[in-house]
Parts: structure tokens; sequence; C-alpha cells
């Protein structure tokens, strides 16, 4: 994004962030006239926005009481649209990660498919998670996976689809190539352009890890 238009969306983003809900869609309506692209920008801003501080408001995330806390595991095999589930990668709050592969005829290729779980699809967790997805949409980046798909199961749980990077931890990969401290540090400066960039388009990730 250039420096200009980073700016301006900035700006109208701290002006409306905590506005009562008429202003920030005046505001929405007076940028969609002028520049549509920064004005998506920004509904997605506003929505993760608000989602994160309705949720850290709360003394705990809103569950379904009629569904259990622990999500169960969708089984290798089940499909997700056009994408066959492998087996599971990972959990986090509010979606657990699956290796997928599309498998509808069109072609075949394998990702990371991230669906909320059950029992936390509450209105205010899902429109957290429909707003991570359109952040995902807007950051392309050679070193951040691409968002490649989304959607919804077919009792309607979101999901979206990310390109599947086989992953290590960096200390492990490191030493398995006998890096010396450059090209550690040319590593390091790839990782820093990619949360660079990220904050350029006025995204924090906030959960970091060192390796």
């Amino acid at each position: 994004m250039e420096p200009e238009r980073y700016r301006r969306l900035k700006e109208i983003f701290l002006a409306t962030a905590d506005a009562p809900g008429p202003e920030r869609q005046a505001a929405l309506a007076a940028l969609e006239a002028a520049d549509t692209d920064l004005a998506d920008r920004l509904r997605a801003m506003l929505a993760a926005h608000g989602a994160t501080g309705d949720l850290l408001a709360e003394d705990r995330l809103p569950l379904r009481e009629d569904l259990p806390a622990r999500a169960e595991a969708v089984a290798a095999g089940s499909r997700i649209g056009p994408y066959r589930i492998l087996h599971e990668l990972g959990r986090g709050g509010m979606g657990t990660v699956y290796l997928a592969e599309r498998d509808d005829g069109s072609f075949t290729q394998q990702v990371a498919l991230k669906v909320i779980k059950r029992g936390m699809d509450t209105d205010e967790i899902i429109r957290r998670f429909v707003a991570e997805r359109q952040i995902l949409a807007q950051l392309v980046h050679p070193h951040i996976a691409r968002l490649l798909d989304g959607g919804s199961t077919a009792d309607g749980l979101p999901y979206f689809v990310l390109e599947h990077v086989e992953g290590r931890p960096l200390g492990d990969f490191c030493e398995q190539r006998r890096l010396d401290v450059e090209a550690r540090l040319r590593l390091f400066l790839d990782v820093c352009a990619a949360v660079a960039f990220a904050h350029r388009n006025l995204v924090v990730h906030r959960d970091l890890k060192p390796a």
C-alpha cells in the first residue's frame, strides 16, 4: 500500500474505531464513494477491532450452552466443501487446523484448512473468525501463507483455506542446514519483513513465538 493511502486509512481507523455505529457507517460510506479498496480494508479492520474488544471484555469466551466446550476432531476422510480431511495439524483458541486435500476433480492440492470449533460458534466468535479471514485475504506477501479459499461447512461452521507450508522450529532448521550467523540473520530479516508488512497494513499478530 502506498504511504499516502496507508496514512489516510490509519487516520480514519483511529478516528472511527471507538465511535458510535452511525458515525462508523457514515465514514465508511464516504470512503466507499472515493476508494472502494480502502473502504473494504477499513471495514475489515473495524470488524476485527470490534470483535477483539468485545471478547477481551468478557471473563471467558462465550460458548454455546447446548454443545460441549471441547470440540471433537473432524474425522480423517471427511469432506469440507471440495476438501478431504487428512489429519489434524493443531488447535487454537477459536479453531482447529487440518491438513486437507482438494479432490473435487478440478485439481489436487494439499492445503491447511482452519474451521471454527463446535461449541465456539456464537455470533461474536464467528464475527471475529470471519474478520480474521478477511484480513488474511488482504495480506499478500511471499513470506505469509496465502489465503486460497473459504466458506462454510454443511452445518454452518465457517472455515478458510491457506497454502500449506511444511514447518519446523527455526532452531532445528538452522542446525540441520548448519547455517552460519550471517545466514541466520538473513532468515530473521525475512521474518521481520513479513511482520513489518502486516504492521504496514495495520495488522498486529499478537501471538508470535520466538522459535
